[in-house]
Parts: C-alpha cells; structure tokens; sequence
C-alpha cells in the first residue's frame, strides 16, 4: 500500500462517519441520521429531537395532518375558545347540528276605540245637502263636554246634519320580549394547528404534533380530502361531520289585525243656539255609520255637547308572526377523530 494515500482513507472515513449518528449495539455499530427515521437512540452522539407534544398515529392517506378540533355546543360566539398556545393557527371553524325550526313572537292587538262626531255639517236648505254645507268641527281629541268651535254658524241655517260615530281600527304590537329565533345550529367547532414532526416520536408509525399544555375540550382529528362520507381508520375512529357555513332565511311574517268585529257605538249630541250650552237647538242620536238630519227652519248653531249610549268598540283578531325560511349548510367537511380527548403531556 502506498504510505503516502492512508493518512487521506483515514480523513475521508472520518468525514464520513461525522455526518452520522454511531451506536454500539451487541457490537455492531448502527448508522443513522436525525434526518431520517428516529429510532430513540438515546446513547448516540448526536440524539434525536424528543416530541414536546403528543405522537399520534399517521392518518392513512387521504387525510390531512391531524390537528386540534373543539367542539361544543356553544349558543353564541363569546363561548367558543380561542386556540391553544400550542397551537396557534386557526384553520377551521363551522358548525354542526343544523335546526331550521324557529320560534316568532306571538301578535296581539291593540284595542280599538269608539270616537264621537268629528263635525255637525251646516247647510242652508232644508236637505241636510253637504254639497253647500259647512262643517263645523269638533275640537281635537274631543270628549263630549260643551264646546263652541270657532267656526259655528251665526247665522240662521235650514239643516244640520249629524256626523255618525266611528271606530278606530286596531294597532298590531309585536310581543318584543318574546325571543326571535334560536341560533340554527346546535354545536360550533374549531380546529387548530400547531408544529407537526414526522421523526420525534422514535417509530416510524407515529408522528409528533402539538398538544396543550393543560388538559382541553380539544381531540385530535384529521381532515378527509374527499368529498363523500369516509370510513374512519382504527386510529381515528370517530366520524364527525361538519359545515363551514350557512344560508340563514329565518323569519316570521309580520304581525296584524283583522278589521274590528262586534262594535256597537252610539251616542247622543245635542246642538245649542248660545255658546255656553244652554239654549238647546236639538239632540238626536247616532250610531255608527248613520248620520241624522236636523232641519229648521231658523236653525242658529253656536255650540254642541254629546254623551254615550254605547261605548263597545268591539276587538280584533290578530295574525301574522309565522315562521318562514330556513337554514341551508354550506361546505359539508369530514373528520375522523380520537376517541379521547387530548390530556396534557407529562
């Protein structure tokens, strides 16, 4: 051998043997690198990375890498956890258990009112014809008590016509403390990834990813690619099947009254010569639509006064507040999770 080409072997396999990892077992010299599979050697010069979160099985293929999924049934969005420490990166939320069954505040009505005579209709024939009459209006709001409008008749008048009561029509009310509605789902969900290491574990079979630090809510699960119902492996054997989003059209429709059913209003008005209700012209009596005619002649209209015979202004029957619409999921996603949840790393 040349003397001048070993001291060159020898750095080579020196080189060599630097880049790997050796160890002594039964007297053979296992070679490997922590580029490659870890075996957990713990004696090498040059160990692996030890996993600081959990070693779950690789998902079979199909599935994405595994991560961190909540789920619970949270009624609003305060209540869903953030992500844990250990895995920082959102990377799913959605929801599950679609309800499209909701509830509308019940209607009612309000109540219908008997109004007296808004005006006497002064004319100057006998025919008690509005084409020529002057009206002479009630005060606002008026109560029946003596009033001498301002624009009553001085003078002499061949008719007066008597104005029928009315009724008013019924305001729908909405019951605003009853609830509107429920959320159209009845479990959210979060996923959550942190690092993931194939060769931490020490077994070819399991891959280290993160894990939190105190025990969660939080299971590990990976994602199916797919689109249709998959069959969860052994290592994952817990299907869970998940939206990403949802068309709401819940409503109800809006709440009202039907017309005024059983009103009996009548009343009697008096018209008076002087203003102060003491010199009386006439007084007949009215009912609802059913005005009445006082003719002269030598009618002279200063004030009025009424009172009622029957103030019954009836009811109304209320409708409305359906439910109409409903709730559509969008984006239909596959788990297949662990059985447990996840517990902390001792």
């Amino acid at each position: 051998m040349n003397k001048h080409r070993v001291p060159a072997v020898v750095a080579l396999a020196t080189a060599l043997l630097g880049s790997f990892g050796g160890c002594w077992t039964n007297g053979m010299i296992s070679i490997h690198t922590c580029d490659e599979w870890c075996f957990g050697l713990e004696i090498c010069d040059k160990p692996c990375t030890a996993c600081s979160g959990s070693c779950v099985p690789f998902p079979p293929p199909g599935f994405d890498a595994p991560i961190l999924l909540w789920m619970g049934g949270a009624s609003d969005e305060a209540s869903v956890p953030e992500c844990p420490a250990e895995a920082p990166t959102l990377v799913f939320d959605g929801y599950a258990g679609f309800d499209d069954t909701h509830d509308c505040p019940s209607c009612r009505c309000g109540e219908p009112s008997c109004k007296l005579p808004s005006a006497l209709l002064a004319s100057a024939g006998v025919g008690c014809g509005e084409q020529d009459a002057t009206s002479v209006g009630a005060p606002a709001g008026w109560d029946g008590a003596c009033a001498a409008p301002d624009a009553a008749i001085a003078g002499e008048l061949g008719s007066l016509v008597v104005t029928a009561p009315t009724v008013t029509s019924c305001e729908p009310i909405e019951r605003t403390e009853e609830p509107r509605g429920r959320p159209p789902w009845r479990e959210r969900a979060r996923g959550c990834a942190g690092s993931l290491d194939p060769r931490a574990c020490g077994d070819v079979d399991r891959m280290c990813v993160a894990s939190p630090a105190q025990p969660t809510a939080f299971t590990t699960c990976a994602r199916y690619l797919g689109r249709s119902v998959p069959e969860c492996p052994a290592e994952y054997p817990d299907l869970r099947t998940l939206f990403e989003d949802f068309d709401d059209t819940r409503d109800c429709t809006p709440c009202a009254c039907g017309p005024v059913e059983g009103s009996t209003c009548s009343a009697l008005v008096s018209a008076y010569q002087d203003r102060r209700c003491d010199q009386l012209l006439g007084a007949v009596s009215v009912t609802l639509g059913a005005p009445k005619c006082v003719t002269g002649p030598g009618l002279r209209l200063a004030s009025m006064s009424a009172q009622w015979i029957e103030n019954d202004p009836g009811k109304c029957s209320p409708n409305g507040g359906a439910a109409i619409g409903g709730v559509v999921p969008k984006g239909q996603v596959f788990f297949c999770c662990q059985s447990d949840e996840v517990v902390a790393v001792p």
